[in-house]
């Protein structure tokens, strides 16, 4: 069995055998937001993943991966009744090294780096990387384990991790698969045309602001003028409170439902509970603005899937 680690962005992590083409599509209804500037946020997420095999040798792969994700938050305005949409883009590319060893065990180690914003321009301080290094033990036809460490970088952060990763086939037709701490899935497979089961999973990512209306406002630039109604000087830029990057985390359950088209094309859809969903503002430290921590409250989601598989062997 060929086990590969694919980390699309700094968040989220996914560690199984990789599709060759992945488009998907996800939807949440509006919800609550805790910010007096808005009574409502609707978040769309799209999806888009190649990965290219390419065998080196008998004992030896390397799989290179593209990906690109969209997230688009709608906001109902509380103040003047209008709607403000923000829409963030995220590429990023990958390479996965495996090299088979003997007795069963394989050593995966996967780099990438990602470009994530609000708006189509390039700089330094937009580029996330990542890493990770796995160990994995083939015990028997039915049950693989392994484990090691990963790592997220950029925005002003260092984020590292142990992971695990499981395989295991417990009878025909049905397989656990998990790669902490990202998510855990178990499947059924009924005349390998039919699937139905249960994923749990930590998603997110990590995007830069660089709206131009942002960086016109204080206290990202100073102004001409000192609001006398306010405490602050607005004549003095100050960098630690000036909007940076947005953080956006979600934890999600639910039942998972598959038929396979053609050959080894799959149409799926992960239909479930937002349980938990994380909105933050940072500085260019990777600190937390003041008040710029939101939680949204639990809901339904749906997630449809096209996938184009490589057949396990």
């Amino acid at each position: 069995m060929l086990w590969l680690v694919l980390v699309a962005t700094a968040k989220p992590a996914a560690a199984q055998v990789p599709n060759l083409v992945d488009v998907s599509a996800q939807y949440a209804p509006s919800t609550r937001f805790d910010d007096p500037r808005a009574t409502e946020a609707q978040i769309s997420s799209y999806q888009l993943g190649i990965n290219l095999p390419l065998p080196l040798s008998a004992r030896r792969f390397l799989i290179v991966g593209l990906a690109h994700h969209v997230d688009t938050a709608a906001y109902a305005r509380m103040s003047d009744g209008l709607m403000d949409q923000r829409t963030f883009h995220a590429t990023a590319v990958s390479a996965t090294l495996v090299q088979l060893l003997p007795d069963r065990w394989s050593l995966l180690v996967r780099a990438g780096g990602s470009l994530a914003s609000d708006v189509p321009s390039l700089d330094h301080r937009m580029i996330g990387y990542s890493a990770v290094a796995l160990a994995a033990h083939r015990w028997s036809d039915r049950l693989t384990l392994g484990a090691g460490a990963l790592v997220a970088a950029g925005f002003g952060s260092i984020r590292p991790l142990p992971a695990a990763l499981v395989s295991w086939a417990p009878i025909d037709g049905v397989r656990v698969e998990a790669f902490l701490p990202a998510f855990v899935d178990a499947r059924y497979t009924a005349w390998n045309r039919l699937e139905l089961g249960v994923r749990a999973e930590i998603t997110g990512n990590t995007y830069a602001v660089r709206d131009a209306r942002v960086a016109a406002r204080w206290p990202c630039a100073a102004q001409p003028t000192d609001d006398p109604a306010t405490p602050a000087d607005e004549t003095r830029a100050r960098s630690e409170a000036c909007l940076d990057h947005v953080s956006y985390t979600v934890g999600s359950v639910g039942l998972v439902a598959g038929v396979r088209l053609a050959s080894s094309i799959w149409l799926t859809a992960f239909g479930g509970i937002h349980v938990y969903r994380r909105f933050e503002e940072q500085n260019q430290n990777g600190d937390a603005l003041a008040g710029g921590a939101h939680s949204l409250p639990a809901t339904l989601m749906v997630r449809t899937s096209v996938v184009w598989r490589i057949p396990r062997t």
